[in-house]
């Protein structure tokens, strides 16, 4: 399944991290914007990765950069487990970052080149794709169960994490190998950005926005002392409605206007984000869960979307790049700004601040034009 690649470099690479924060901010004596700083350097990771696919698109193909993607974020997942120094931990992060940039956009045009005359079928195609981070957040939660609850240590949860996502990455790989059209040929055009200035505003603000949330929200039911079982229940959830996401998405995906699906994808997840500081309880954050997942995912996926209807193919993979690369530059500052935020007024401001920041981008984007 092509999708498990999304699994791996963003359920395992990205959000995993999620699960074990709390464990390692324990362990390790960290406040919550030094934690942060971990999934910011992924983000930075995921900016340079983007950055160096727009060059390296003009040489090398798209499947090359996917699967030198997959094989990276594999190997750094099992190297965090191996060291307690922050700055060797950063440079694995940041290394993880840039090969889930690669998979992240490279991915996204080649299942869209399977369906090169249908429309309807690219949509969903896409949907399902990027939907495919859901398994890895759901098996993240099962993983790392033991983590939590005491019986292992934080670096053996990065290296099980290393070794899962190497069982899902063979399949994907094998796959991209053997795509092929024009999405899969090398591209020295450069892309006209300035037409997608409001899409790319919005991606920008999403990638602040919704990267809170996914950071700081096991490390939010701990203190409200849900407990293991439960915050892990309610992350699986989350993993769950990511996973389903590219089905309930995929007749909106296929029908709308892509802007139009990125505001009501972002505008989801807003609304996700602040059931819980209406309510504490477990049901509370089962709805909370319910949204988010069932909707970040589609954000990426309709600006897929947008680039396949507003571009020739062979500059799907190099455009999907630049918007990558904006994006990461949101979450690089997300964790790190929520973070300080945290620590100084708590978590809940914090993710009041990221569910603002959302329904700006849902805003904006609106504004965005067919080409």
């Amino acid at each position: 399944m092509f999708a498990s690649a999304i699994a791996v470099v963003n359920g395992f690479g990205r959000f995993a991290y999620a699960i074990l924060l709390p464990v390692m901010r324990d362990d390790l004596r960290w406040d919550y914007a030094l934690a942060g700083w971990l999934n910011t350097a992924n983000s930075l990771g995921y900016g340079l990765g983007a950055l160096a696919g727009m060059w390296l698109l003009a040489y090398r193909r798209p499947a090359t950069l996917f699967i030198g993607g997959l094989a990276t974020t594999v190997l750094t997942l099992g190297l965090c487990g191996l060291t307690t120094d922050l700055w060797w931990m950063m440079l694995w992060r940041l290394l993880a970052g840039i090969g889930s940039a690669w998979v992240f956009s490279c991915g996204g045009a080649l299942i869209a080149a399977r369906f090169p005359d249908n429309k309807d079928d690219a949509a969903a195609a896409i949907a399902i794709y990027y939907a495919g981070g859901g398994l890895g957040i759901a098996l993240s939660g099962g993983l790392l169960l033991p983590v939590l609850d005491g019986h292992w240590g934080w670096p053996t949860g990065w290296m099980v994490l290393g070794l899962a996502g190497l069982a899902l990455a063979v399949w994907p790989a094998k796959m991209a190998r053997e795509i092929g059209g024009k999405t899969s040929e090398i591209s020295s055009q450069p892309i006209a950005w300035r037409p997608f200035t409001p899409a790319l505003i919005a991606y920008f603000l999403f990638g602040v926005g919704y990267i809170v949330y996914l950071t700081f929200v096991v490390a939010w039911m701990r203190e409200k002392q849900l407990g293991v079982t439960w915050s892990m229940g309610v992350w699986v959830i989350l993993g769950l409605a990511v996973t389903a996401s590219g089905w309930l998405w995929r007749q909106p995906m296929a029908r709308w206007w892509p802007a139009t699906t990125f505001a009501s994808a972002s505008l989801c997840t807003a609304l996700g984000t602040v059931v819980p500081l209406i309510s504490g309880e477990l049901a509370a954050l089962i709805i909370s869960a319910l949204l988010v997942g069932g909707s970040f995912f589609m954000v990426p996926g309709s600006v897929m979307a947008l680039v396949r209807l507003s571009l020739p193919p062979a500059q799907w993979a190099k455009c999907m790049n630049l918007f990558t690369m904006i994006f990461a530059i949101g979450q690089a500052a997300g964790p790190v700004l929520a973070g300080g935020l945290a620590d100084r007024y708590g978590l809940n401001t914090a993710m009041l601040a990221a569910a603002a920041v959302l329904l700006s981008g849902s805003a904006i984007v609106l504004l965005q034009r067919a080409r």
